[in-house]
């Protein structure tokens, strides 16, 4: 059977996925050939005996930079040429990229083949997006000391949603931030536990009241946490009439 998908990650540190692939769903996404994932070497394309693949800034300054050759001569490897061909997208860990999100993972997880770089240090020489098709990519605005946890992250992001690596696939299709929002809370078994009951409207057996808790306290959860995502959302009257309830109770309580 021949993976659905192929995954290439580009790195100076192979050995720290070591266990991000062998665990959970990722390694029984590889059981199964639903996908294929390969490790890569950057050193193994650098020129020198010291297997350079970094260099100091030119104008000046602290950091490094990730030289351009030992990068090309990869990607020139694995086949890639200025324009990738359909099906096939090149991803860069950057702080400088915009920000990884839900319907970005989606695109991701509808590639044949997708090839993550995980940066470091100051960037990569920026030839070397003149020279490919490459989305820079960053999954925060916080400073992390490589790009291996961004690869990870996106690596776990993008395998759970191609079908047949999670048991359910449902639950792939109402994760939070599917819609642009937030998932409502969740509840399992006892019913009841420490006084704290599990809302009645969950076990009414009814699944039009239900879908519609569910939908209310998701945009409850996303107007407390996350208000920016609102305007992103297909709100209909009812939805917009809670959230004024919701904004109202604020202000009472200011």
């Amino acid at each position: 059977m021949t993976p659905r998908m192929k995954i290439e990650i580009v790195t100076l540190f192979p050995d720290y996925f070591d266990s991000v692939i062998s665990q959970s769903i990722i390694a029984r996404g590889q059981n199964k050939r639903l996908f294929e994932i390969r490790i890569i070497d950057l050193r193994e394309y650098t020129l020198d005996k010291h297997r350079t693949a970094d260099d100091k800034p030119f104008g000046g300054g602290g950091g490094m930079v990730l030289k351009v050759e030992p990068l090309a001569a990869c990607l020139r490897d694995l086949g890639y040429e200025r324009t990738s061909r359909e099906g096939e997208k090149i991803i860069l860990t950057s702080a400088a990229g915009k920000t990884f999100t839900q319907p970005i993972a989606v695109t991701c997880s509808l590639c044949t083949r997708l090839t993550v770089i995980c940066g470091h240090y100051l960037g990569v020489d920026e030839r070397l997006l003149s020279l490919f098709e490459i989305d820079e990519v960053s999954i925060g605005d916080y400073v992390l000391t490589g790009g291996e946890p961004a690869a990870a992250v996106i690596l776990d992001a993008v395998t759970r949603l191609i079908p047949g690596v999670l048991g359910n696939f449902e639950s792939a299709l109402t994760d939070s931030h599917v819609e642009i929002g937030l998932g409502p809370p969740v509840y399992t078994r006892p019913e009841e536990y420490k006084d704290l009951r599990v809302p009645d409207e969950l076990l009414s057996g009814n699944h039009r009241e239900i879908e519609r808790f569910r939908r209310l306290q998701a945009l409850k959860k996303t107007y407390n946490n996350r208000p920016e995502l609102l305007e992103r959302l297909d709100l209909d009257d009812s939805d917009k009439e809670y959230l004024k309830t919701l904004e109202k109770k604020d202000n009472e309580n200011k």
